[in-house]
């Protein structure tokens, strides 16, 4: 009987030692068979180094928010949502789609009253997120 109670204890016990202090995230105890998302693993990883538009695509919604910071508008449509990410020059449109429990980028979109290639509107974005004036 003993060895019965000392067990689950054992799985509590180690269980709550994975979980993250500082986070409070838990671990992820799901029972076998269930459908468990990759989302709580991508958020621990750093953001990934984005250095052109193009490379959005495929990012989910944590990372987009890592890479640009959280959006100056968004719009739910279901199953789509889009975010701007509005500058002195430009707009920046991210169509992000639901995938499993996380939405990730399908598509992106540049528009401007003047002429500004997509490379020139995503460093202004990038720019203003870190403070650097623009001219």
């Amino acid at each position: 009987m003993r060895r019965l109670v000392v067990v689950p204890s054992l799985v509590l016990l180690l269980a709550a030692c994975a979980a993250d202090p500082q986070s409070g995230a838990r671990p992820n105890t799901a029972g076998a068979g269930q459908d468990m998302d990759s989302a709580p693993q991508e958020a621990s990883l750093p953001p990934p180094d984005v250095t052109n538009p193009a490379r959005l695509k495929g990012l989910n919604a944590r990372q987009v928010t890592a890479v640009l910071g959280q959006p100056s508008f968004t719009r739910k449509d279901a199953p789509a949502e889009i975010w701007q990410y509005r500058v002195r020059s430009c707009t920046l449109d991210l169509f992000l789609y639901e995938e499993g429990t996380t939405h990730r980028v399908a598509h992106y979109a540049v528009r401007s009253p003047q002429v500004i290639s997509d490379q020139a509107c995503f460093d202004e974005v990038l720019a203003t997120l870190r403070g650097v004036p623009t001219s």
